[in-house]
């Protein structure tokens, strides 16, 4: 037996034609396809083959069911915008976005969560419960209930070229028209920081006309990253909102608003995302929220233009792991190089834990894009020489001698000009020091209140106080004490 199980019911609903089922909407080229569309696209699907054509044309946020006679397909975007898991007993599997906790918990998959907020692979925190990675698909045997998950979309470098900004300039103009038509009679509502990503997206509107665009920024107020979104809008002119996190408003962590969230957004896959919740809960309290709004996020462009990438000329990506995130790479079928690292981090710790993050927003009743995601403009950039991506080079050089010079917002982050220079320092010291001195510096850049720009410090040591089982070792990192606590309260509601 296969059971069918959706209970997502946010901004985006499950749509049933039988035997289809749809959420989300994507692009088909430049047609936006949502419910009823985005199932007559699929209604002539008879076999694997025209299912996977079908869904290598698409681009956009989504999940697709499609049960036959002979097999159940079953499919998330590129992304993994929306979470489906297959849990299979004695005599069933059920295909799910919220399985039944059976009280049996994957030791490994706890150990992963705890270092990088999620678990690997199609593993999850329950035994005998797998999920559909960022650009899989499943294929589930109707009579013998066997499954297995394939691959539609592929996070690898799809050829060697040199930067051409003749190219860069042609998907800017396709991402653009996808922003017109997924946000007409919106109001565009972009999270402004005082990087570069959302920067690069609000210059992009504003170079494009679009004038239906509110910003917002949170954090403390003295800290130069509210200071540079502050300074962008006025220049582009775009009405700005800031939302201080002060201690009284980090507090609603511990309430019921919080847990409802969390208990809603993890699919025992990930960690519920916390920054963006207390600025959108403060913004829906003052009716700062526009009733028709969509989320346009510019996560993650950095990573696009090379950010993960460190000037090693031949990593091994399973010591690399180890070494960075304290864990054991749990699949070999990545590359042993940086395209295998970069299939890994996307398919693992991006889309599952910062990408997961957009469905704060539909709890607070908006519609979302994450335009930087689109197929055509990632494959741009997964096509460009390593030498283009290190160090961002490419990308900050087209910045800020193109779109960034004309709008004179030019403010550069403190570390910009001294990445390589930082870089060759770290890797230095930590060769030369011995590992107490390199942790007691680590600790002491982790206290630092001038680097604590969302009073996460205070946020840290609330959860903390809460711990029943407190860590050794106070490491200050907010996510790490946040996955404990997670990890916790989750065992004690279900008695393990």
């Amino acid at each position: 037996m296969i059971d069918v199980q959706l209970t997502y019911n946010a901004v985006y609903k499950w749509k049933t034609i039988e035997p289809i089922s749809v959420i989300g909407y994507a692009f088909l080229d430049d047609i936006l396809l949502k419910d009823d569309e985005l199932i007559t696209y699929f209604l002539e699907v008879k076999n694997e083959e025209e299912y996977i054509e079908k869904l290598k044309k698409l681009s956009g946020h989504f999940a697709v069911i499609i049960q036959t006679e002979k097999e159940t397909f079953v499919a998330v975007d590129h992304i993994r915008s929306f979470p489906i898991l297959i849990q299979k007993n004695e005599n069933k599997i059920t295909i799910t976005d919220n399985p039944i906790n059976n009280h049996s918990y994957n030791k490994n998959a706890i150990a992963d969560f705890e270092k990088i907020y999620c678990t690997q692979e199609n593993e999850t925190l329950l035994n005998n419960c797998h999920q559909l990675q960022a650009g899989e698909y499943a294929i589930i045997n109707t009579t013998t209930q066997q499954f297995e998950i394939k691959t539609h979309y592929k996070h690898s470098s799809k050829a060697k070229l040199s930067a051409n900004i003749d190219t860069l300039k042609q998907v800017e103009n396709e991402l653009i028209q996808k922003i017109k038509t997924i946000s007409a009679n919106k109001t565009i509502l972009v999270p402004l920081s005082g990087g570069y990503d959302s920067r690069y997206l609000v210059c992009l509107l504003k170079q494009n006309n679009i004038t239906n665009v509110e910003c917002f920024t949170y954090g403390k107020k003295e800290s130069y990253e509210v200071l540079i979104a502050k300074n962008v809008a006025e220049k582009l002119n775009y009405e700005w909102h800031f939302i201080e996190y002060t201690d009284e408003l980090l507090t609603t962590f511990f309430t019921e608003n919080w847990n409802n969230y969390s208990n809603s957004n993890h699919h025992y896959t990930s960690l519920p995302h916390e920054q963006d919740f207390f600025a959108l809960l403060y913004m829906k309290q003052e009716n700062l929220l526009p009733e028709n709004g969509i989320i346009l996020n510019g996560f993650c462009q950095d990573l696009h233009a090379g950010s993960i990438f460190e000037p090693i000329k031949r990593v091994d990506i399973k010591n690399y792991i180890f070494e960075k995130y304290q864990i054991p790479l749990r699949s070999t079928a990545y590359e042993n190089s940086w395209n295998g690292y970069q299939e890994w981090f996307i398919k693992n710790r991006v889309s599952k834990f910062i990408i997961n993050s957009v469905h704060v927003y539909s709890y607070f009743g908006l519609e979302y894009y994450l335009p930087f995601w689109n197929t055509n403009w990632i494959d741009f950039w997964y096509s460009l020489d390593i030498k283009n991506r290190m160090q961002q080079t490419f990308y900050n050089n087209y910045l800020f001698d193109g779109i960034f010079k004309t709008y004179n917002v030019i403010y550069k982050k403190p570390n910009h000009d001294a990445t390589n220079y930082l870089y060759s320092v770290k890797k230095f010291a930590k060769a030369i020091l011995p590992k107490k001195i390199t942790e007691t510096i680590k600790h002491l850049n982790a206290e630092s209140e001038q680097k604590d720009a969302n009073n996460t410090l205070f946020l840290y040591h609330k959860i903390y106080e809460h711990l029943k089982i407190k860590p050794a070792n106070k490491d200050l990192k907010i996510n790490n004490i946040h996955a404990l606590y997670f990890l916790e309260n989750l065992k004690e509601k279900h008695q393990l």
